[in-house]
């Protein structure tokens, strides 16, 4: 990282790897300075946006959670103090990757909670959500060209806040600017490919990330999200564009795609919320069977650009936090009265035909421990896991299923969409997958087979550092026939800790990875936060009681 720029480097002062997504964020395959707007130049060479102004507010805020401890968490204060001496100047991707990975549950303090009630309104609700600690706006889908050639596509814009919204205004900083935005572009190619943009991250001080309200619209850099009407999502307009780093020579992909219409809002959970536990979980709502206009929907790969002539598409929009500390003691002290879950979760869309869709999800578990972090030689056996979510039928009409998912092949994630930055895991990811729902679900589509499009891992990384797989699928019955298309989704099955260091800026020796890891829950808090929530049942009954969505995580009795 330089300290000084120079007149022919006026840019100089930041680092090369914030220079590369200002680069890819504006679509030039080499940053051209003289090319940036001038407003967008003065933002990135702002104090506010400058390596120390970051690493200042960093750590300020490691002192502040130092000197404010959680009652019923477990201990951070050495990781801060730990952390310290490497913030002393940070790009706004590690400290990103220290906010979302290594501060623990007490950073959350601060945020938005979630609300018992989404109370949806819109076009409110199409729009980012700044004081929540997370938020993310995803299309994901199959599309066809003229050729009958088959694609899919995912497209996010994923936001992050990196401090508590009453810290950052403390620091100067209004929402937006205490925003880091990244933006995660895939496309698979049926029986040939996976590609993956290297993942633009941006802070909200760039001057490169803005939004407005109605009509919506949400832009980083030229990549954008844009409704054509005033109160209305439909049509909207998605463009994108990055490079696939991970091969020689690189790969550019890019999407120009008008989304005309689609399904009625699907609420996930119980209303949108999914679920909320005393201020804990998200809000969350979808639209499915979106269609695209063949008029003026492209794809490029690779220096190819076909038009796309029908397609298939998914929208959600998810913000709130899972992870963190709730608002009363005695729900923390039932959350860290014993170690916690591994992260991670598997997530399905499947579309079929008819116009019925089923989505499901399950979230890692300590007793599946075995099929997380598989690197060897054999991959792992049958994973069998209870599903749950949502079935809405051709008349709109929903309701909550569940089925049992057994996940009965396996492949190894051996790409990377910039090997420098995100390592290669080699990490054994779920490649096919069985369900069968209740009955709930009609006949003919209650057992359903997903095969990807693709006969390679559809991988990839969030900036972070979170490595996930991702990709379009085929919807088969029994019998075989194809009945839809669908996606698949599966995330935090590698061990990227080494990675997640690497883009903080951190030693990325094992010693010192594993001072930072916090994977078990101290005996002596367990054992003192199991007594609390024992002399505390009436209290955990209310707020438990209170709580809504929960029915989505809990499976009924086989």
């Amino acid at each position: 990282m330089s300290d000084t720029a120079s007149p022919s480097d006026p840019l100089g002062v930041l680092d090369a790897d914030t220079l590369r997504s200002v680069a890819d964020a504006l679509w030039q395959s080499e940053l051209d300075v003289q090319a940036i707007p001038e407003e967008v130049r003065a933002a990135l060479l702002s104090e506010t946006n400058s390596p120390e102004a970051y690493g200042k507010r960093m750590q300020s805020f490691l002192r502040y959670l130092g000197e404010h401890p959680v009652e019923h968490t477990p201990s951070y204060e050495k990781t801060y103090e730990h952390l310290l001496p490497y913030c002393s100047r940070l790009s706004p991707q590690q400290a990103y990757a220290i906010s979302m990975n290594l501060l623990g549950p007490p950073a959350s303090v601060g945020y938005d909670m979630v609300p018992a009630k989404a109370g949806f309104e819109f076009p409110r609700d199409f729009g980012p959500k700044p004081r929540s600690a997370v938020g993310w706006h995803f299309f994901v889908g199959s599309c066809w060209d003229e050729d009958g050639a088959e694609y899919g596509v995912e497209l996010m814009f994923f936001q992050a806040g990196i401090f508590p919204p009453p810290l950052a205004a403390g620091f100067g900083l209004t929402e937006d600017e205490n925003q880091v935005v990244e933006v995660q572009l895939a496309v698979s190619k049926a029986g040939e490919g996976h590609w993956q943009a290297d993942p633009v991250c941006l802070g909200g001080t760039s001057g490169l990330v803005s939004h407005t309200a109605n009509p919506f619209s949400y832009s980083v850099g030229r990549n954008s999200m844009a409704c054509q009407d005033a109160d209305e999502f439909f049509p909207i307009t998605v463009k994108a564009w990055g490079v696939d780093r991970g091969e020689s020579p690189s790969r550019e992909l890019s999407v120009d795609i008008t989304f005309t219409e689609g399904k009625q809002y699907l609420f996930q959970g119980v209303d949108g919320c999914m679920p909320a536990v005393d201020g804990l979980g998200s809000l969350y709502y979808s639209i499915p069977n979106i269609s695209l206009d063949p008029t003026s929907s492209t794809l490029t790969l690779a220096g190819r650009t076909v038009r796309l002539v029908r397609g298939q598409f998914w929208f959600d929009r998810q913000w709130g936090y899972i992870s963190g500390v709730s608002r009363s003691k005695v729900m923390r002290a039932l959350t860290f009265s014993k170690d916690p879950s591994p992260a991670g979760w598997d997530w399905f869309m499947a579309q079929f035909t008819g116009d019925r869709q089923v989505t499901v999800s399950a979230t890692h578990a300590s007793e599946r421990a075995e099929y997380y972090e598989q690197t060897g030689p054999e991959h792992p056996g049958t994973m069998t896991v209870r599903v749950g979510g949502t079935y809405m039928d051709a008349d709109r009409t929903q309701a909550l299923t569940w089925g049992t998912l057994r996940v009965t092949d396996w492949i190894k994630a051996v790409s990377s969409p910039n090997p420098e930055r995100y390592a290669v895991t080699d990490t054994w990811y779920p490649n096919r997958w069985e369900f069968e729902f209740d009955d709930v679900v009609p006949e003919d589509i209650r057992r359903v087979t997903m095969t990807p499009i693709v006969q390679v891992a559809q991988v990839g990384f969030f900036a972070a550092g979170a490595q996930y797989a991702e990709g379009a699928v085929i919807l088969t019955d029994p019998d075989g026939t194809d009945i839809g298309r669908g996606f698949a989704e599966s995330v935090a099955y590698a061990d990227t800790r080494a990675t997640v260091h690497r883009l903080a800026g951190l030693p990325d020796s094992q010693a010192h990875i594993d001072s930072l890891s916090h994977r078990t829950t101290p005996k002596t808090l367990a054992m003192l936060n199991i007594a609390y929530v024992l002399a505390h049942q009436a209290e955990l009954a209310e707020v438990l009681g209170e709580s809504v969505g929960l029915e989505f995580f809990t499976p009924p009795a086989s």
